[in-house]
């Protein structure tokens, strides 16, 4: 099956479940947390943003989006993860180009997420997608980010640690 677009949608009463039901591959598990528990932190979180990635119809992953209240402009991205029945299709990519895609239309400038060393490609993919180390770590885990300039104003500034998710 060739890929095609991914979209965002928020999670709704009527997803919600059907999100909950996704999973990863059990050797992945130790890289994400369950979307059960990701759903438990978007409620206690009210500026959070739960969001589900389609393919067409298709269901195929979920991510959490919480914005940074000190960083104007910034968004973590908490979550991120394809279905198991959906991997080794490139939605992964296309599902984070969605995500990115949502932020920049939001007027984000930048995203950041953690993600586990041993996650290689996961890091592969974020860096492929203009996302650069930062040198932070949180938890165990290494800080990445990405960074646009601030088109809006035009004086922004790129800080050189990420390029455009275009590519």
């Amino acid at each position: 099956m060739t890929a095609t677009a991914v979209r965002c949608e928020p999670v709704t009463a009527a997803t919600h479940d059907a999100v909950i039901g996704l999973k990863v591959l059990p050797e992945q598990k130790d890289f994400v947390a369950s979307n059960k528990r990701s759903m438990k932190l978007a409620r206690k979180r009210p500026e959070a943003e739960p969001l589900a990635l389609f393919q067409g119809s298709e269901l195929v992953g979920f991510a959490l989006l919480i914005p940074l209240p000190d960083t104007p402009g910034a968004v973590l991205l908490e979550r991120f993860m394809i279905d198991r029945r959906a991997q080794g299709r490139g939605l992964g990519r296309l599902g984070m180009r969605a995500v990115l895609e949502r932020c920049r239309a939001d007027g984000r400038t930048t995203v950041r997420l953690s993600v586990v060393p041993g996650n290689r490609v996961a890091i592969g993919l974020y860096r492929s997608l203009g996302f650069g180390e930062t040198g932070e770590v949180e938890d165990g885990e290494t800080v990445m980010e990405l960074t646009w300039p601030d088109t809006d104003t035009g004086t922004g500034t790129d800080t050189g640690t990420a390029a455009s998710p275009d590519r």
